[in-house]
């Protein structure tokens, strides 16, 4: 299964990166020749990389819902249409196999039990055909939160607990996932011979959601790891916008963060400009201040000048921790201060004219 999701993956970048366009229509000279067919109107080559990367991340139902809400607008362009019918094979709806399973498991209960099993079956229903992203995630919380209750009663409800994988996959919460995927297990998902269940069972495992320890590794690393866009303001010039430049995080075999920065052109620096040790909640953050730096209008390394000496060492440089470092509730926007560099030696000027950088997770993916 893992083999043919990523045939299916392959297919999918093959569609929208190797597909050419549509040649452009040119004016001819011959006044008598027929008209040519009128050009096809394509998505915008940025919502398509958009696409890629939800594909990237494992976002497949997002990555399904805007290729459909593209087509809505660009009805003829053969990428979306040929990404759509490879995204509904790679897709595993939260309600994948309730048609089929939900009369077996339901026959075993009556009254009231009855009644709030079927509720719940038709609240994933709903959760899946819920298009607004934010909304859906939402009602799968609140399914996971009624099931729950529902099966500390009848915990032998298989079809729940394969739903509520799939939820917990959606929301990203490690926690329920590795519980179910237990709860599956212990039932013989394992030797199972029902495709979408050891799909959901590969995904699981992908996530590293099958044991404890796993659990613990995707909770310390996940939330850090991946695309961050970068907007900053220092010195003289406030509220500089860092348009296409983004930060790449990355786990580091020794277990800690390397930062790699991408400049607007797709360029991506060898070294890792930006090191964080997680220390329990808290990240113990540096970064790499090259003295050679002396472009004031983007983080290469993050090095912003405003008092420019061509020729003169820099001040402070090499790693350098952060003078304050804040991060969102969501833990979806950092927040760093750092000080400015400067040909003096004097420390006042650098804290007195400090960096702030605002990341801001865009993506899951690398």
């Amino acid at each position: 299964m893992k083999r043919t999701t990523k045939l299916l993956i392959c297919g999918f970048l093959i569609v929208l990166v190797f597909l050419p366009p549509l040649p452009a229509q040119t004016a001819s000279t011959d006044f008598n020749a027929a008209p040519g067919p009128p050009a096809v109107a394509q998505a915008p080559d940025d919502m398509t990389r958009k696409i890629t990367d939800l594909v990237n991340a494992g976002k497949y139902a997002e990555a399904q819902q805007l290729t459909t809400g593209l087509l809505v607008a660009y009805p003829d362009d053969q990428r979306l249409i040929k990404t759509q019918a490879l995204l509904k094979q790679l897709a595993v709806p939260v309600t994948a196999g309730i048609s089929s399973a939900a009369g077996v498991d339901a026959g075993q209960l009556t009254g009231m039990d009855k009644v709030d099993y079927n509720a719940l079956i038709e609240r994933a229903r709903q959760a899946q055909q819920t298009i607004d992203p934010e909304q859906q995630k939402s009602s799968l919380q609140r399914f996971l939160a009624d099931s729950s209750l529902f099966l500390q009663k009848h915990p032998e409800q298989m079809l729940l607990w394969q739903i509520r994988a799939a939820a917990a996959i959606s929301v990203n919460d490690p926690d329920t996932g590795y519980e179910a995927a237990q709860k599956l297990l212990a039932a013989g998902a394992s030797d199972s011979n029902d495709a979408t269940l050891q799909r959901l069972m590969g995904q699981l495992k992908n996530n590293g959601w099958l044991d404890k320890q796993g659990v613990e590794n995707f909770k310390k690393y996940a939330w850090i790891v991946g695309t961050w866009s970068i907007s900053w303001s220092f010195g003289e010039k406030p509220d500089q916008q860092g348009t296409g430049a983004k930060e790449i995080f990355a786990k580091s075999d020794s277990g800690d963060i390397e930062g790699y920065y991408f400049a607007k052109n797709d360029h991506k620096n060898r070294q890792p400009n930006m090191r964080g040790t997680i220390l329990g909640s808290q990240v113990s953050w540096k970064q790499y201040l090259d003295t050679s730096d002396r472009d004031t209008e983007s983080p290469g390394g993050h090095s912003f000048i405003v008092d420019d000496a061509p020729g003169k060492p820099y001040y402070p440089s090499g790693w350098q921790p952060p003078i304050s470092y804040v991060l969102s509730d969501d833990k979806r926007t950092m927040t760093m201060v750092f000080p400015q560099q400067s040909p003096r030696r004097n420390n006042k000027f650098a804290l007195q004219h400090p960096v702030t950088l605002v990341f801001e997770k865009v993506s899951d993916s690398q």
